[in-house]
C-alpha cells in the first residue's frame, strides 16, 4: 500500500492510487504526491490527516506513545450529538478545528467555532453537539492517563 499526501491541506490517503478528489479540501488528484512510508505520525501529523467523513461520530486517537496526555480528533457528522458523560479522573481540553459545535459543560452552554477553546475539569458532566449540517472536527486532549469515562443516565 502507498501513502499519498494532498499538497493543499496535508490530508493523508493510503491506497494503491491517490483519490480522485481530496475528501478534506476537494483538490484534484494531481495535487497528491506519494510520500515515503516512514511513520511520520509518530511525532508529526499533517493537518487533515485524522479528519473523516463518516455518518457516525468518530474518535481518532493519535500520538499514543505519550505517557501523560491522550489526544484525540473527534469527527462529528452534521447534527450529531455525543451523550452526556464525565471523566472522573481526567481533565479535558477542546479546540475546534472545523465547524460550529455546541458544548454543554457543567450546566453551561457554549457555542464554539474554529479556533475556539474550552475545557472540562475532571468529574464535570459534559457533551457536545454539531449544530450545523457540515462535518465538525475538534481536538480533545485528556490527561493524565489512564482515561476513564462514565456516561450519565438519561443522556
Amino acid at each position: 500500500m502507498k501513502i499519498f499526501k494532498c499538497s493543499v491541506c496535508g490530508y493523508i490517503h493510503k491506497g494503491d492510487n491517490p483519490p480522485e478528489v481530496c475528501p478534506n479540501c476537494k483538490s484534484s488528484k494531481d495535487k497528491f504526491t506519494e510520500i515515503e512510508s516512514e511513520d511520520l505520525t509518530k511525532i508529526f501529523m499533517f493537518y487533515g490527516e485524522k479528519v473523516s467523513y463518516g455518518e457516525k461520530i468518530e474518535i481518532n486517537p493519535f500520538f499514543d506513545k505519550l505517557e501523560i496526555l491522550s489526544p484525540y480528533i473527534y469527527n462529528m457528522p452534521g447534527k450529531s450529538k455525543a451523550p452526556l458523560h464525565k471523566h472522573p479522573q481526567n481533565d479535558e481540553i477542546f479546540f475546534v478545528i472545523r465547524g460550529k459545535i455546541k458544548f454543554y459543560i457543567d450546566g453551561k452552554i457554549f457555542i464554539l467555532k474554529e479556533g475556539d477553546l474550552a475545557y472540562a475539569s475532571k468529574g464535570v458532566v459534559h457533551n457536545f453537539e454539531n449544530i450545523s449540517d457540515e462535518v465538525a472536527v475538534f481536538l480533545s486532549v485528556k490527561g493524565a492517563k489512564p482515561i476513564t469515562t462514565e456516561f450519565v443516565e438519561g443522556s
